[in-house]
């Protein structure tokens, strides 16, 4: 049974089995029913990760203290065979890929939208910094390639990411290699973040995280405003790029993925969309 209630674990399934109730009620058409699908969160439904992922995420976004619920993780297979995809998200099975929503600082507006044809993840700035995540399992030597689809409409033009008091991005995709702990005892992991911001740095640049330096780094993918508007897909290499922005390679697994569009610092309009996430891997 779905019921409102505070702060604990409620799971998008159940939002969408109540709108599936009300479209069969109200006689609601297909056509209209991405229109009509429920946000990601509101504030009667929040679902939390596991503390120690929830803890590193807090750091990296300068966080407040919030109760930590644990999450069993969907683990996603550490090797597959020859030219393979893992599909890491799929908005369509967002729920069975268990995407999760982090409230770190007021809350990013994430829901599901219909844009160009295109079932996405849409991501709306509320003087908030807030996270999609998904816990995975993976060897990034063996799968190295991670490539997805993503627009930004808008962006913040004050932002800097090399600031504390203006660390805002517009749109990111964060990879965490080893388990953080308990947040009790919090031990932050290596973090690669994949940033599109403003042309206040220059793409491929990158930048030491103000708040976990040394901890939390991110490479500037996309930057500036030419592209606003346009869907982009992006391919990387993990394994590398983790080795430019560390100087070694990662002496752990891929731990967890998350989005993370956010606009607590400069309070500046902020809007992005996801589409999909992939990991490819290729036999030697």
């Amino acid at each position: 049974m779905c019921r409102a209630g505070g702060w604990r674990r409620h799971t998008l399934a159940c939002r969408l089995r109540e709108q599936a109730t009300i479209e069969r009620t109200t006689g609601g058409a297909a056509g209209d029913r991405f229109s009509e699908l429920p946000k990601f969160m509101t504030s009667q439904y929040q679902w939390f990760p596991s503390q120690g992922v929830r803890t590193l995420l807090l750091f990296i976004c300068c966080s407040i203290t919030i109760a930590c619920a644990v999450v069993k993780p969907q683990v996603v297979p550490a090797t597959a065979s020859a030219e393979s995809d893992l599909a890491l998200l799929r908005v369509p099975r967002i729920v069975q890929q268990r995407w999760q929503e982090l409230v770190l600082r007021g809350r990013t507006e994430y829901s599901i939208a219909m844009i160009d044809q295109r079932l996405v993840v849409r991501a709306e700035g509320r003087d908030s910094a807030s996270a999609l995540l998904r816990e995975v399992e993976i060897d990034v030597s063996a799968c190295h390639e991670l490539v997805w689809s993503w627009r930004v409409d808008q962006l913040q033009e004050a932002a800097d990411i090399r600031v504390k008091a203006k660390e805002d991005v517009a749109a990111s995709v964060l990879l965490l290699f080893g388990d953080p702990g308990m947040l009790a005892s919090p031990d932050p992991v290596p973090t690669l973040r994949y940033a599109w911001t403003n042309d206040r740095v220059a793409e491929e640049t990158i930048v030491d995280n103000p708040y976990l330096p040394g901890v939390v780094r991110s490479l500037v993918v996309r930057s500036g405003d030419e592209l606003l508007g346009q869907w982009l897909v992006e391919r990387r290499n993990m394994h590398d790029d983790f080795v430019k922005a560390f100087g070694h390679a990662p002496d752990e697994q891929l731990y967890a993925v998350a989005l993370f569009t956010d606009n607590d610092q400069t309070k500046q309009p902020v809007q992005a969309y996801y589409e999909w996430i992939d990991i490819r891997c290729k036999g030697d």
